[in-house]
């Protein structure tokens, strides 16, 4: 399943078109290409692990059941163009991982084929979700033995993520509510699928025929609507973060 990763609504910071890039911008960049490089592995990973508990051979077969994030990256789209994006324009960053292949034949019989391929679907969002609730975490110890600092934590919850914890965090919420847009060639489009059923089989074929052009008019036309969607997430996201900081 091809995923594809907007990252405008989590960092802002100067252009750096101008041939002026400092130790400090690599290393912004750094930090989003390697968090990146993590969520999208184990969002793969997430999809393959659940298709192979389902029955499917295919991941395993192809080498795809695995944590090593380098199984599941794309040269391009997961390393290539979102470096490039992040130095070039650090309002966005836009990628993909590896698609990961299953084959819904090959699951058990106690599941339908279509709930068969929501349940992969919604594996790899529900990834995110988990490591964002892990960072949280992470961070909540932190803050109580004294290893960080909330205040710092707290002003850079709002624009200009440097801390690498604070981007993971922010960064697996975006790919949780991002891949569940109900548009195909996203994870949402998948769990429609199966919560219209087939009465409602035109609606899911013409989302898989046009829904990649509604997600890309979306991401470059569109980023407000996005923007709106997203927002309670990321509310709900700086909430707890200001919770565990307390």
């Amino acid at each position: 399943m091809a995923h594809v990763l907007l990252t405008a609504f989590i960092y802002t910071g100067p252009g750096l078109l101008a041939l002026d890039l400092g130790v400090d911008d690599l290393r912004r960049a750094g930090i989003f290409v390697i968090c990146m490089i993590l969520a999208i592995g184990v969002h793969e990973f997430s999809h393959a692990f659940t298709a192979h508990k389902l029955g499917d051979p295919t991941p395993e077969s192809q080498g795809r059941l695995t944590l090593n994030p380098i199984a599941h990256m794309d040269p391009v789209g997961t390393l290539l163009l979102p470096l490039v994006l992040a130095l070039a324009a650090p309002g966005m960053l836009f990628g993909w991982g590896r698609p990961v292949e299953t084959v819904a034949r090959y699951y058990t019989r106690k599941v339908s084929m279509r709930s068969g391929m929501a349940l992969v679907a919604f594996a790899g969002p529900l990834s995110n979700l988990l490591l964002a609730v892990l960072t949280l975490g992470i961070i909540a110890v932190l803050n109580a033995t004294g290893v960080i600092d909330p205040a710092s934590l707290l002003r850079g919850s709002g624009h200009a993520l440097e801390h690498p914890l604070l981007v993971f965090f922010y960064l697996n919420i975006l790919l949780f509510a991002f891949n569940l847009l109900p548009l195909h060639p996203l994870d949402g489009g998948k769990v429609l699928a199966w919560l219209l059923g087939p009465k409602y089989q035109h609606v899911d074929d013409f989302l898989a025929r046009y829904g990649f052009i509604i997600l890309i008019v979306l991401v470059f036309a569109l980023p407000q609507v996005l923007g709106y969607l997203f927002w309670p997430f990321f509310e709900l996201g700086k909430w707890a973060l200001a919770m565990v900081l307390v």
